[in-house]
Formats: C-alpha cells, structure tokens, sequence
C-alpha cells in the first residue's frame, strides 16, 4: 500500500487535480489495488477515523500509531479451527489432532498469508509442550518491549504473538495452552 501526498497546485499537478475533480483542499482519495476509480474519502479527519478507512478499504489492520491492531497476521478460518483445538484440549486427544490436520488442510489453501504455516507449527508444538504458547508469547513480548527493531520485524513480532494469543484458553481458566 501506498499513501502519497500531492500537491494539487504545483504546475506539474494540476492537471492530474482537474482529472480527478479536486475542489477543495484536503481531498482524499483511496484507489484499490489494480484500479484506476478512487474511492473518496468523507470521513473525520482524525488519525483514528483514516486508520479505519484504510483498514476497511484496503485489508490492513492498522491501529493508530501504526502498529498493528489485535488482528494483524491472523486468519479468520484458521482461528476457528484454533477454537476447536483449544476445546479439545481437555481430555480429547483425538480431537487436537483431527483440528492440526484440518490445520495443515486449511494452510495449504492459504497462499496469501505467510502466517498460516505459523499456525500449524505452534499447534504442533503446544501439543508436544504443554507451556509452549505461553513461554513463547512472553518471549516475543518481551523482544517487542526491548525495542530497537526494525518496522517489519515489529510486525512479524506482533503478528505471531496475536497467532499465539489465539491458542490461549480463556481468562475463566487461565493461560493454560494446548
């Protein structure tokens, strides 16, 4: 994604403001990926009203500041499957692995999305170790707290602790894992 700021007066702009019906100052416009028809934006003019235009329009998940929001990395599909793993947990066996195959089925359809392996290999590996989502979420945590890393490693960061946090039974019977 790219987002450009133009200055429509400038003589070498001009001609590109009259196309596009600029009138006013600011005027925002969104043009999806592979289209040449703006979307135009008529929303607040804070940070947090653009950031859930951008979000909307383009499939990202931005939280103001530019981070990554509580969604970032994860796969709807896949976090459903991730629910059933996680019940199963209790005394069904049989369940976890039915769930970490049907895991591995749904990666494979998922060629956009370099997190989907990521999904199959934590489930694997909580089944194998009990505190592994756990010792591995505080790990990443704690790498993101220390700072000083580059902004795409912020994201793979967050994006894998979000994945993690979805293997997380619920609050009611702690933070025990798979």
């Amino acid at each position: 994604m790219l987002i450009a700021k133009v200055d429509a007066e400038a003589p070498n702009a001009k001609a590109v403001a009259q196309e596009q019906g600029v009138q006013s100052y600011p005027t925002i416009k969104y043009f999806p990926k592979g289209s040449t028809e703006p979307v135009a934006y008529q929303g607040g003019r804070t940070e947090k009203d653009f950031v859930a235009f951008v979000n909307k329009h383009a499939g990202t998940h931005r939280a103001v500041g530019g981070g990554l929001d509580a969604t970032g990395g994860t796969i709807a599909a896949m976090d459903a499957l991730v629910e059933k793993i996680v019940a199963a947990k209790d005394g069904v066996a049989e369940g976890v692995a039915d769930g970490i195959e049907a895991l591995r089925k749904a990666a494979a359809g998922e060629k956009e999305s370099k997190f989907a392996q990521y999904y199959v290999k934590v489930a694997e590996k909580a089944k194998e170790n009990a505190g592994y989502v756990e010792k591995e979420l505080k790990r990443l945590e704690g790498l993101l707290k220390k700072g000083g890393l580059a902004p795409e490693k912020v994201d793979d960061l967050t994006s894998r602790s979000n994945i993690l946090k979805r293997f997380q039974l619920g609050s009611d019977t702690g933070k025990d894992e798979l």
